[in-house]
């Protein structure tokens, strides 16, 4: 529901990311393993995800029964759960004697500990417990907590500035104090987090420019850099120290806020100064597109005596000009070059699936097939591989080639096993994966069992912390532990994405997750990523079951496939129920106000509070099968009525006709819906082949849990 129509309408989370080259010049993964090696949950495993009623047996069991590790840890779980129930003295008793037995977490016991006795009214012994923090534990998150509750924060903002509970003590002073310099340098610094930073930094750039330093200059540029106001954290970095990275920003934020003249003239700076760095190279292919001739010709050259890849694409994003202007030779020339010359990289892949495009609108399956095979053989990593080999099987298919069509969809299943087009391939291999018509309506079985990634990052503590469940206080230790947010390794960036996660900030942890191949620079680091990529729970972070079993709940009130609604859900809002898109969609499922209070009518109750996870799902997946209904159960009419409207779904119906769904889907004419259909469908294959056990054993056996 993104394209307002007919009053409903509903939005698409989308991340702008900006192109600058942050993840250059990095240092090695920084791994702080523990002295010895800590014992796997064991029996805990499953109990860290449950609520504190429905694991208190399990947990009072082991304390008996289990071994030592498996007791002192569900020690201290039922001692927190005691807490949240407002039980201090069964807190107590657990936790007597429990820092001597499992000095791993003796901080946090100790925590506990005064959180007990002050729920109790004894503030003596919880003073004295959080004294003993402070001396004995300085690098514990819990430590800037212990001065607050002493109120001693003053000392807290000194001694842990990243703290979030020092952040919010800096907001709270800000509101009697909004224009304090040094208050708003502190929110620069450390408030990365906060979703209304921008209004602090435009606060502070605006009344404090003449007295801000080269390095605060670089914390607000950087600010504003993650809050993707490329065009203030470009200006913002004129005033920082000057490196070869920061000169970059200058010219991408300009050229991003539109200031093309501009960042032409800081690429040229940087070339001309930082030459042979890796932005010195940005630089020269950002010329080689930006600059007027004959500059730009001169730029290229340069380019490809040191970047094939980028040499090729540039040419290839300048055969649309040269075909305008009629000049047929020079387009020939340049796409054989591409296919000869450049005949390894993205862009001749690019050009080879335009080329087969054409000849397949021409009736000639079998050229087109030539070029589709060419991007498998040459290309086979670019994005557009899956779709080649599934449309080579398409083409294939209809000359009767019905055994090189085959082979074809089994290798778009084998090689591109997480695209949307591995779905439709395995359609065609005639697997139980549901098709467009009727898979809004299956009931795939789903294993629900969890898997959990360990932490490439962090003190044995918080990875101790991170493997009980305890994520909103591994988080916290992690600001303290986290220092090279500007440039983080591989190891830090998987493991403050799986922190956020945790903390159910899903769209910033599942961005961090999903762009952890650009962190990639060293051979180690390639292994690593390897290994993740071979981890069930790293697809289950990507994948989550997110609000589970409440979605299931919803989808089954109108007989709807919870996998394919979990999957809309995924691209809608990334799970955040509080978001609100630029177009006013609210929520997991991004209903508009207006489409709500219709619903509601539909339904006869009364109007949906749409930020509240239960209305959400009902107003959403009302609206789903309602669409759903409209198309006869088809579930890519439905799915992209969802976002374009049913107006424009109806207009495509009688533009492109019926029954040729996969060429349907080619044909969308707004490129935002046709990815979004990819996109929606995508996920759903990636929950199916996670989840459930059967396609899961087809596609990937070692990525199933039994």
């Amino acid at each position: 529901m993104k394209r307002k129509e007919a009053g409903l309408a509903a939005g698409v989370v989308a991340l702008v990311v900006g192109g600058g080259m942050w993840w250059f010049n990095r240092r090695p993964p920084v791994v702080v393993p523990p002295s010895r090696p800590v014992p796997e949950l064991g029996a805990l495993t499953p109990l860290v995800q449950q609520s504190p009623p429905a694991r208190q047996k399990a947990l009072t069991h082991l304390t008996a029964k289990g071994n030592g590790v498996e007791r002192q840890r569900a020690k201290y779980l039922l001692a927190v759960d005691a807490l949240a129930q407002d039980n201090p003295k069964e807190a107590l008793h657990l936790l007597t004697n429990l820092e001597q037995e499992y000095p791993l977490l003796t901080a946090q016991i100790l925590w506990q500990q005064a959180r007990a006795y002050q729920k109790k009214g004894n503030l003596p012994a919880a003073q004295t417990r959080w004294e003993r923090i402070i001396a004995q534990y300085p690098d514990q998150e819990l430590a800037a907590e212990a001065l607050i509750a002493l109120g001693r924060i003053q000392e807290a903002k000194e001694r842990y500035p990243a703290h979030p509970q020092v952040v919010a003590w800096v907001q709270k002073e800000l509101e009697s104090q909004p224009y304090d310099r040094t208050l708003l340098v502190h929110l620069a610094r450390y408030g990365l987090h906060l979703p209304n930073l921008p209004i602090y930094l435009d606060r502070l750039t605006h009344a404090h420019r003449g007295q801000l330093s080269p390095a605060e200059w670089q914390a607000i540029a950087f600010a504003y850099w993650e809050k993707q106001s490329y065009l203030k954290a470009g200006r913002a970095y004129l005033f920082a120290p000057l490196t070869a990275e920061h000169l970059y920003r200058v010219a991408r934020g300009h050229q991003l806020g539109g200031r093309i003249r501009e960042a032409i003239g800081y690429y040229q700076d940087v070339l001309q100064q930082y030459s042979e760095t890796p932005q010195g190279l940005l630089a020269l292919h950002q010329l080689s597109v930006l600059a007027p001739p004959p500059q730009r010709d001169q730029y290229f050259q340069q380019l490809q005596q040191r970047d094939p890849e980028r040499s090729a694409r540039v040419l290839w994003e300048r055969l649309p000009l040269w075909q305008q202007a009629g000049q047929t030779q020079r387009v020939s020339q340049v796409r054989t070059e591409l296919l000869s010359r450049y005949a390894q990289t993205q862009a001749a892949g690019q050009l080879r699936w335009e080329l087969a495009q054409a000849e397949q609108q021409r009736g000639n399956l079998r050229q087109a097939m030539y070029y589709a095979e060419g991007i498998l053989e040459h290309s086979p990593h670019s994005p557009l591989a899956p779709q080649a080999g599934f449309w080579l099987g398409e083409w294939a298919r209809q000359l009767g080639q019905n055994d090189r069509a085959q082979a074809a969809y089994t290798q778009v299943v084998k090689q591109y096993p997480d695209s949307y087009y591995a779905w439709r391939a395995a359609v065609r291999l005639g697997w139980p994966v549901g098709d467009f018509q009727g898979v809004l309506q299956m009931q795939p079985p789903v294993q629900t069992q969890r898997a959990t990634l360990p932490l490439l990052s962090g003190s044995p503590t918080l990875q101790e912390l991170y493997r009980l469940g305890e994520y909103r206080d591994a988080w916290e230790q992690w600001q303290l532990e986290f220092t090279e947010r500007q440039q983080p390794s591989l190891a830090d960036q998987l493991t403050d994405g799986l922190l956020r996660l945790g903390v159910g900030e899903r769209l910033d942890g599942l961005f961090m997750l999903t762009t952890l191949e650009r962190r990639v620079q060293t051979e180690t680091e390639q292994q690593q990523y390897t290994q993740i990529r071979q981890e069930p729970a790293y697809w289950q972070a990507l994948y989550p079951l997110a609000f589970w079993p409440t979605v299931p709940a919803a989808a089954q009130r109108y007989g709807l496939n919870p996998l394919l609604v979990t999957a809309l859900i995924r691209q809608e809002s990334r799970f955040e129920p509080q978001i609100t898109s630029s177009a006013g969609a609210v929520g997991l499922m991004q209903v508009l106000p207006e489409t709500g209070d219709w619903i509601a009518g539909q339904l006869q109750r009364p109007p949906f509070q749409l930020t509240q996870p239960a209305d959400n799902l009902q107003a959403g997946t009302w609206f789903l099968q309602y669409t759903n209904g409209l198309y006869d159960q088809n579930a890519l009419l439905a799915v992209a009525s969802y976002n374009a409207g049913p107006g424009n779904v109806d207009a495509w119906l009688k533009r492109f006709g019926r029954g040729d769904w996969d060429g349907f889907v080619e044909r969308i004419p707004f490129p935002e819906t046709q990815d979004y259909v990819r996109q929606v469908f995508g996920n759903y294959w990636n929950y199916l082949r996670l989840y459930n056990p059967e396609v899961c054993g087809r596609v990937n056996p070692h990525l199933c849990l039994s």
